[in-house]
């Protein structure tokens, strides 16, 4: 209903919250926000899900196309590096936003990148709520974010990576899913065990928990994140 209370719109002006394990990191401070813990809105969303609690998840799919000039940041910058594995632009980028707003322009913020290309929850039954970049799931060009409840009551979160030969992956939550509490579910996407399917030529596969060794600068993590061989 176009009167209902609950509308509301969500953009790329939308103050959100950042949560998780990367919530403060270095590489996600930036002039506007210099704690890292506040992203002002949310891009290029495709293919989502919802959770058992009834909040709804939004991919940040291909978030490069916003970010222009990455040739104003040096060639050995593991900064650069890293936007490099994503795919950012040298120059101008696809959308031409780096024009009018600076914090599309890498020559002025090159950190503004890192702050997308993450899951978001939105509470769709709380209009006053603030969406929520649920950094735990990892940061890939995200496709998808189905959920299914197992056994022990833990909740799984598949999703995948839209760029051509990238990877699939899994969320556990660390905490069980209460079905009478709705209030005590709400944080369980901010703390659990990140996996990347391995898949074999016969067919079959596993799934590998991608272990936290310390977040940082260094270029080898940003690709271990992401599951690269080479990480």
């Amino acid at each position: 209903m176009l009167d209902s209370e609950l509308n509301r719109r969500i953009t790329g002006m939308t103050p959100m919250e950042v949560t998780g394990p990367a919530a403060g990191i270095e590489l996600l401070q930036t002039t506007d926000d210099p704690k890292g813990l506040t992203v002002l809105g949310t891009l290029n969303n495709c293919a989502g899900g919802t959770t058992p609690w009834g909040t709804a998840l939004i991919g940040e799919e291909n978030f490069q196309q916003y970010f222009g000039n990455l040739d104003a940041l040096q060639e050995n910058d593991p900064v650069r590096l890293a936007h490099e594995r994503y795919g950012l632009g040298e120059e101008g980028s696809e959308r031409q936003w780096e024009k009018f707003y600076p914090r599309f322009d890498l020559a002025q913020d090159p950190h503004e990148p890192f702050r997308f290309g993450w899951v978001v929850k939105i509470d769709p039954y709380d209009p006053a709520s603030i969406p929520k970049k649920r950094t735990a799931l990892g940061r890939v060009k995200h496709e998808g974010a189905t959920s299914a409840i197992s056994p022990d009551g833990r909740v799984a979160i598949y999703s995948g990576d839209d760029e051509r030969f990238d990877y699939a992956y899994k969320f556990v939550t660390a905490g069980a899913y209460d079905p009478d509490d709705r209030t005590a579910n709400m944080d369980l996407l901010s703390e659990g065990t990140l996996h990347v399917a391995k898949f074999d030529d016969d067919g079959t596969g596993q799934w590998l928990p991608l272990v936290r060794r310390g977040i940082s600068q260094d270029t080898s993590r940003c690709r271990s994140a992401r599951g690269d061989k080479d990480g």
